[in-house]
């Protein structure tokens, strides 16, 4: 009887062992999905901010030249 209530504990704890390592894999890609999500954002920002001065500055430019040849 003890072997058998030995057997059962060990099982439970492999089987808890068990269920923590698959939650902390499924933790693992939800992370991993939204830092990639992340990154992207950044980079689109990134982009949207050279964009954004490409464009003031060719404004600046187009300024300057139509005023000099007034």
């Amino acid at each position: 009887m003890a072997i058998l209530i030995g057997l059962l504990r060990g099982t439970s704890i492999a089987a808890a062992i068990m269920l923590g390592f698959a939650l902390l894999k499924k933790f693992i890609i939800v992370f991993g999905f939204l830092f990639a999500i992340l990154k992207f954002a950044i980079i689109i920002l990134f982009l949207v901010l050279l964009i954004s001065i490409a464009v003031a500055m060719l404004r600046d430019w187009s300024n300057k030249s139509a005023t000099k040849d007034v």
